[in-house]
């Protein structure tokens, strides 16, 4: 599993990618009265990393410990160690810290959030959901919600987004898309290790760093 671990990390970001808006998710804290607290941010819906990570990785291949939980009057918070196994042998990636808001009374829920969010946490340490860290999944939520939803503004639509960032002379690969990101063309997909010649020939380079195939923008 050692050699492949970097592969199936890949693999399982590109599928997250696939699922577009389906697996994406506004966070926000709510206030007392109701109104929004803070920044507000866009992450992958737990249950499609989770997925994702038993499909590629194989569930008996990884598991969390719960090493601290707290109870405060608004939130839940939980320590969680997540651990790895490489060869046989279990190791600890890492630790984080989760919260969750308490609401209407029901703590059960917080406490099951806030362990669910510091598991996520933890993935990240392994770049798994790293688009999430990025900001990346902003515009993946913006650009495909619906116009005129009540309470919200109108946003761009795919159709109607600005077609001067859009990458031009890109290959057609079956499952493959492609965005400009400051500069650089990403290939998006499912299993692009499995077609990494086609995207070689079309210029791309595998980056280390990002973890994603790319290429300059023209």
């Amino acid at each position: 599993m050692a050699a492949t671990l970097q592969e199936k990390i890949c693999s399982i970001n590109e599928r997250l990618r696939s699922f577009g808006i389906e697996a994406v998710q506004e966070i926000k804290m709510i206030g007392k009265d109701g109104k929004p607290v803070g920044q507000v941010k866009y992450g992958y819906r737990p249950q499609y990393v989770f997925d994702s990570v038993n499909e590629l990785i194989g569930p008996e291949n990884w598991r969390y410990e719960l090493s601290k939980e707290e109870i405060f009057d608004s939130q839940a918070v939980a320590e969680v160690k997540l651990f790895l196994k490489v060869d046989g042998e279990w190791f600890c990636k890492g630790s984080h810290k989760g919260q969750m808001q308490i609401v209407k009374g029901n703590v059960g829920d917080a406490q099951k959030g806030a362990i669910t969010d510091a598991i996520q946490k933890c993935m990240s340490l392994l770049s798994i959901g790293s688009d999430s860290y990025k900001g990346l999944l902003k515009n993946v939520y913006l650009g495909n919600t619906p116009k005129n939803q009540p309470g919200q503004q109108n946003q761009p639509t795919a159709k109607h987004q600005d077609t001067s960032t859009k990458p031009n002379n890109l290959p057609k690969i079956a499952g493959v898309t492609f965005e400009n990101h400051n500069g650089a063309i990403i290939a998006l997909g499912d299993r692009l290790f499995d077609k990494k010649e086609l995207l070689k020939a079309a210029g791309f380079q595998w980056d280390k760093d990002e973890k994603s195939w790319m290429r300059k923008a023209a």
